[in-house]
């Protein structure tokens, strides 16, 4: 229908102008690397900085690269006008796939029901919060969902002669593949599709076949986005994935550990059970934002009463009869596999909710399929499955990270005149994100972390702090303290480490338009060698 083609094309433009409304993002990580790594990478600045934005320094900047020359070149309503849309063109494909799994779907009820499932996947938490913001979770996720449409739109291909549906596979293998290799997190959807094309009812060894099919593409798509990164950090570390996982890789440029945020990692049995539920109750389970969003517990409660009825038709034999199968299910099982493997990796591996992007557009999809297998009525699935988009859709809270009114400057940055010292090392203490300061520095400067999540005082010296204390002891030029006033401690301690003093004298304080604590000022400082005894 028409009207549904042009609500469809409007809506990656309604998304990108209702930015302009909410305000300008100033999220942590866009102060902490959204920014500066791909800065860091086209101006070869890898050897030159050494952990500015903590772990997050050695992520591929590949994602963020159009994001820097955006911010470079465009206006900042115009950047954020491109946030927005582009996360918007998820609707096209989200709509794409359900026309295709939900069969017969030719009618014009049909195509409103599809269209009401993709307006419940567009508006949910992850979606709404990152409207606007460089995340980049709601972009990362276009590829992924090509991969489901794929398999989606050419499942009686995947099922007919392998040279039909081999290519199909691979295609799939390979936007999967790609998305992960931009962003090491996605690899738990690379792993869940792999898994859901065992649901589908095929004989084994063309399931089997169209998986290694799928995970040569998957390899493929990772070579093409992230090998040029992968093989950067192993020949600079000796770690493809550093400083992740290094107490398997042992990299003496790190500690021995794992360097993963595992804070938000469910403990103990009864969390894992109710997962869904308690992070809706304690959000900071999952993030650093409250928010509240109801359709994983949906999903839960919905699935374990599918497990029920099915189990009781099992025992009762009805399902001999095929008469009584619900529309589309040979795709139920393949969403619903999806869905749950890669949920339960995001769980024991993240538990950060925006790497749930995926799972969240997929939601009101799986809600209907399993409400196939529990009321078999196409009427009464369909009425169920718009009852619950709509209480999902009533019941959100998405919540936010932080915006502020639009200025004419993205990140309104007036350094002090202290910064004008064009040879200067800047030493960077404490925890608060500074990356994307460093930009407006002289070219010449050099910044070096001495303590932060990943480098610190430490009795058990790497590679790493070895090299900045060099660093600091060859230098003959001024020498210059960052940090933000609340972190004083950190910085003084840090100096001492170093041999160093702080010239109280010398500071300036600064506070950038983007800071969301404005009466926390950063200070830039001079300091000077401690005397040897």
């Amino acid at each position: 229908m028409a009207t549904i083609r042009i609500l469809l094309f409007l809506t990656p433009f309604a998304f990108g102008a209702s930015v302009l409304g909410l305000g300008q993002d100033i999220s942590w990580d866009l102060r902490n690397y959204h920014y500066y790594n791909p800065f860091a990478f086209l101006f070869d600045r890898l050897d030159h900085d050494v952990a500015v934005a903590h772990v997050a320094t050695y992520y591929n900047p590949l994602l963020y690269i159009p994001f820097y020359h955006a911010v470079t070149r465009l206006p900042p309503k115009t950047v954020g006008f491109l946030l927005g849309f582009l996360p918007g063109l998820n609707a096209w494909l989200l709509y794409a796939i359900t026309r295709r799994a939900i069969e017969p779907a030719d009618s014009a009820k049909a195509r409103w029901f599809c269209l009401a499932l993709t307006a419940g996947a567009m508006l949910g938490m992850i979606h709404l919060a990152e409207i606007g913001t460089s995340f980049g979770d709601t972009v990362v996720s276009l590829p992924v969902l090509g991969a489901v449409f794929l398999l989606v739109r050419f499942r009686e291909r995947l099922g007919g002669p392998l040279a039909g549906g081999a290519p199909v596979a691979l295609a799939a293998g390979v936007l999967a593949g790609s998305a992960c290799g931009v962003k090491l997190p996605f690899a738990i959807y690379c792993v869940g599709l792999c898994t859901a094309l065992f649901a589908f009812p095929w004989p084994f060894r063309r399931r089997f076949t169209l998986a290694f099919l799928f995970g040569i593409g998957v390899l493929l798509g990772i070579a093409a986005t992230g090998g040029f990164w992968l093989l950067a950090m192993w020949r600079r570390f000796e770690n493809p994935v550093f400083p992740y996982f290094n107490e398997w890789f042992r990299s003496p440029w790190g500690a021995e550990g794992s360097y993963r945020d595992e804070r938000f990692i469910p403990r103990g049995p009864a969390m894992w059970l109710l997962f869904p539920f308690w992070f809706n109750v304690e959000p900071t389970r999952v993030g650093e934002v409250g928010f509240r969003d109801l359709r994983f517990p949906l999903l839960y409660v919905l699935l374990v009463a599918a497990m029920i009825v099915e189990v009781r038709r099992l025992l009762r034999g009805a399902n001999a009869a095929a008469g009584e199968e619900p529309p589309s299910s040979g795709l139920a099982g393949f969403f619903v596999t999806f869905l749950l493997v890669s949920f339960l990796l995001w769980m024991k591996l993240f538990s950060v909710y925006r790497y749930a992007v995926v799972c969240e557009y997929l939601t009101p999809l799986t809600i209907y399929f399993l409400l196939a297998r529990l009321l078999r009525r196409p009427r009464r699935i369909k009425a169920a499955a718009l009852a619950a988009v709509a209480f999902l859709v009533l019941t959100l809270d998405p919540g936010h990270w932080g915006r502020r009114p639009w200025t004419e400057d993205y990140f309104d940055i007036a350094l002090p005149p202290l910064a004008a010292e064009r040879q200067a090392i800047v030493l960077v203490t404490g925890h608060d994100p500074v990356g994307y300061l460093i930009p407006s520095f002289p070219p010449e400067a050099r910044f070096l972390r001495i303590q932060g999540f990943v480098t610190g005082p430490s009795p058990k010296l790497n590679e790493t702090d070895r090299r900045m204390m060099r660093a600091v002891a060859e230098h003959q030029g001024p020498l210059l303290l960052l940090y933000r006033i609340y972190e004083e401690w950190h910085a003084l301690h840090a100096l001492e480490f170093y041999g160093l003093a702080l010239d109280r004298e010398s500071c300036q304080g600064f506070v950038p338009g983007i800071e969301p604590q404005p009466e926390h000022p950063f200070f830039l400082c001079r300091v000077t060698r401690r005397a040897t005894p």
